[in-house]
């Protein structure tokens, strides 16, 4: 990745994807107060619970994407509340289903009628931070209640594209699109009286509140759970549970820890307040990262099943274009997945230098597949990082002959200058793209140009470009005429940007 010195906004090359600098500006925005929203693509009757009056503001995410959408609202008391689930019952989307076979073929359909989530907490909601209108706020700080929706072409296209793995870590990737949610906040001086709110019958309950737990956190956070091997879904005993906690930027510190029993289950009690991940070992499988156990308030309650894959190992030889061996390049396996198809998150990434013959062997893999990427100071990946190869421990299973091309790169220095030759008395974002337009697999950049209009894009891949440049917070439609450059490697290339 691409990390500039002075005020980077963004790397376009993320993974080798093609994300633009102003694709994230345009989704990671949102509207205060309850001006009306049309629908944006989500379920049939999602607007009606997006324009209640109450509603605050809404918030768009996630970047590199979009179509998630926070609604945040406060209400008069329960009978306002119970108006809002009355609506948010009457969204229309697909009933949750699985298919199941059984030993003679014969296929069934398990339907979930409950396809709408209302999850139930115990404490105080703040709104996110910065936004909220002061007179609104200065008789009330929290919120009673927020809407969740995302709209499923979006989620789609960021967490279902195969080539998109770099996202594998994430719950939701290989996933169904979540179900609309609404999160209700008990805490503080909630006008809601919980006894009294009426849900809906397709409406899934989570209560998350103390009282409603099956365990007792009076002592602190419970964890609850089982580990399995991914490949025979036997039990495995005598793995490790590990919580660490995050002290420094990139140190973590082990909390918390305990094995499973005979019968593969653990249990972790008393568990202090924090922010956790959450750690699994055992011998001979790949050591895996599932996520986190979130216990900011102290008494949170969390139980899951989980699996593990033996680790195996995969090896290849790093050249340049002519067939020559690089010694001394790092090569890393991003975004591994198991057999299952799904992410899984090694604890610590699996590494290796390669010889003076370019030979590198990447270890502690958990058996499925992976990415491939290597770095190096001037060189850049030109075989492709999107292509995935299989890792296996299977004798019968011939070992893929991977090779890895990487040649030289370039740079790209520039400026934005006024029609007096000085530099501009507004800020500018400068970004670069291939000639005709990025694609999956592309190189591209995007910064923040200096207050003297100064911008510099290093390790550039050779090919035709162009150079962009606008005003920041301003649309693409109001960037000056694109300066098309060709970059060669081991050359600069430099240029002035005139901003009429």
């Amino acid at each position: 990745m691409l990390r500039e010195k002075q005020k980077l906004f963004v790397l376009l090359a993320l993974m080798g994807l093609c994300w633009f600098a102003s694709t994230v500006l345009a989704l990671i925005g949102g509207s205060e107060g309850n001006e009306p929203v049309t629908n944006k693509g989500w379920p049939t009757g999602s607007e009606e619970v997006a324009n209640l009056p109450g509603r605050l503001r809404y918030l768009e995410g996630p970047p590199y994407g979009g179509g998630l959408y926070h609604f945040e609202y406060r209400c008069k008391d329960t009978a306002d509340f119970n108006n809002a689930l009355q609506k948010f019952g009457a969204i229309r989307v697909p009933r949750l289903t699985r298919r199941s076979f059984s030993f003679d073929g014969q296929r069934n359909w398990i339907m979930d009628d409950k396809s709408l989530v209302l999850v139930v907490h115990d404490w105080v909601k703040e709104p996110w931070p910065g936004s909220l209108n002061k007179e609104a706020d200065k008789d009330k700080k929290s919120i009673d209640w927020t809407f969740t929706i995302w709209i499923p072409e979006n989620f789609h296209s960021l967490y279902s594209d195969r080539k998109y793995i770099f996202v594998s870590d994430d719950p939701h990737f290989n996933q169904p699109v979540p179900p609309p949610r609404i999160d209700v906040y008990l805490g503080g001086d909630s006008p809601i009286v919980w006894k009294e709110v009426k849900v809906p019958a397709n409406v899934r309950l989570i209560d998350t509140r103390k009282e409603a737990l099956p365990v007792n956190v009076d002592d602190g956070g419970v964890m609850i759970g089982g580990i399995f091997d991914m490949a025979t879904h036997q039990v495995i005993a005598g793995a490790d549970v590990i919580l660490v906690k995050r002290n420094e930027p990139r140190e973590w510190k082990e909390t918390a820890r305990t094995k499973t029993d005979k019968r593969g289950s653990f249990v972790l009690r008393a568990i202090p307040e924090g922010y956790y991940e959450i750690h699994i070992s055992a011998d001979g499988y790949s050591d895996r990262n599932i996520g986190v156990f979130d216990n900011r308030k102290g008494h949170e309650y969390h139980e899951f099943d989980t699996f593990l894959i033996k680790e195996a190992s995969c090896s290849g030889v790093v050249q340049d274009k002519e067939g020559n061996p690089i010694p001394g390049i790092k090569v890393s396996a991003r975004d591994p997945l198991g057999i299952d198809g799904n992410g899984y998150k090694c604890v610590v990434e699996p590494s290796a230098i390669t010889d003076q013959q370019g030979f590198f062997e990447l270890k502690s893999l958990p058996e499925g597949f992976t990415h491939i990427r290597c770095q190096a100071p001037s060189l850049h990946q030109e075989t492709s990082l999107l292509d995935i190869y299989k890792v296996s421990t299977k004798k019968w299973i011939q070992p893929e002959d991977i090779k890895i091309v990487m040649s030289g790169t370039g740079l790209v220095r520039g400026k934005v200058i006024g029609l007096d030759g000085k530099p501009p008395k507004q800020a500018f974002i400068a970004e670069i793209e291939p000639k005709g337009g990025s694609k999956i697999g592309s190189w591209g950049g995007s910064m923040y140009c200096g207050e003297d209009g100064s911008f510099e894009f290093k390790e550039v891949p050779p090919g035709e470009y162009v150079v962009i440049a606008r005003p920041r917070h301003m649309s693409v439609e109001e960037a000056l005429p694109p300066r098309p450059v060709t970059v060669t490697a081991g050359k600069t290339v430099e240029l002035e940007i005139v901003n009429n």
